[in-house]
């Protein structure tokens, strides 16, 4: 089967996939606007999110929220089976008007990783349930949210009873860690690779090799990308567009009219559009 790549559209609020393939591979490093559950069935698989790494188990549930530098790094050529549901966020708002918030399993104050003790079969026994739609060819959509549905619930709950718990971290370099969360604290100000060497004491030739090794990618195309996230963030919001420039630390308009374009493959002004794209990060 050819790797699983999502390059279209998601144009519905709620969207799920079964997938299987069996190629060693690296995925690049990319994000979404809107959130992402996996739930890892088989395979010998490391997931990064955020420059942290997680080395999964069956079972093991991958919890990406919008906006969200991630990838997996697929070992060897077992086979790699998993679920995945693409979220858009009216989703998560039309279930937390009816009093049940499933916003908590994206929360930032956890690992996104998580990780099913021997007290959840039931979240288990749901997600098997889930696969089998697929094995048995049953092909309602309806029938596929619905036991996804279940699995939220169960898994919220879980989070609530810590029945279900995080995944401790892989290996990953703290220093990089603690430039990257400075960076999401700072992207309103002016950020060059001299401000951020001098403020973490490393030489700027030093960091930029790190932060390249560390993350896969180069410290100016993750600021910008961090920045248009926030960008896209506002204009939902109904912020004036030249204020949204300034708010995400662009110091011309040119500057970041040619950034979204590129990145979003349309103008800052088509605001209205409902199409939410999967962009890998370049």
């Amino acid at each position: 089967m050819i790797m699983y790549k999502k390059t279209g559209y998601l144009q519905e609020p709620l969207k799920l996939f079964y997938v299987q393939d069996s190629t060693e591979w690296i995925c690049p490093y990319h994000y979404h606007d809107f959130h992402k559950i996996t739930f890892f069935l088989q395979g010998n698989v490391t997931y990064e999110v955020e420059g942290k790494s997680y080395i999964l188990k069956p079972y093991d549930i991958i919890c990406v929220a919008a906006g969200q530098l991630h990838r997996p790094i697929i070992s060897d050529q077992k086979l790699y089976e998993r679920i995945i549901a693409y979220i858009a966020p009216e989703w998560l708002y039309t279930y937390q008007q009816k009093a049940c918030d499933f916003s908590p399993i994206f929360a930032p104050s956890h690992a996104p990783v998580l990780r099913q003790s021997s007290q959840t079969e039931t979240l288990a026994d749901t997600i098997r349930r889930l696969r089998q739609t697929w094995y048995e060819g049953q092909g309602n959509k309806l029938l596929k949210d619905t036991i996804f549905l279940e699995a939220m619930l169960y898994l919220s709950e879980g989070l609530k009873k810590k029945t279900v718990t995080t995944v401790k971290l892989g290996n990953h370099n703290e220093k990089i860690q603690q430039i990257m969360s400075y960076i999401h604290c700072h992207l309103k100000e002016k950020l060059t690779i001299p401000i951020l060497a001098e403020q973490f004491y490393v030489s700027p030739d030093h960091l930029m090799h790190l932060f390249k090794k560390e993350t896969g990618y180069s410290i100016g195309t993750y600021i910008t990308t961090r920045r248009l996230i926030l960008a896209k963030h506002y204009m939902n919001a109904g912020l004036p567009l030249t204020e949204i420039c300034y708010e995400c630390g662009f110091t011309q308009y040119s500057t970041f009219y040619r950034a979204w374009k590129k990145y979003y493959r349309t103008k800052p002004r088509d605001r209205g559009s409902s199409v939410i794209e999967d962009r890998p990060l370049e």
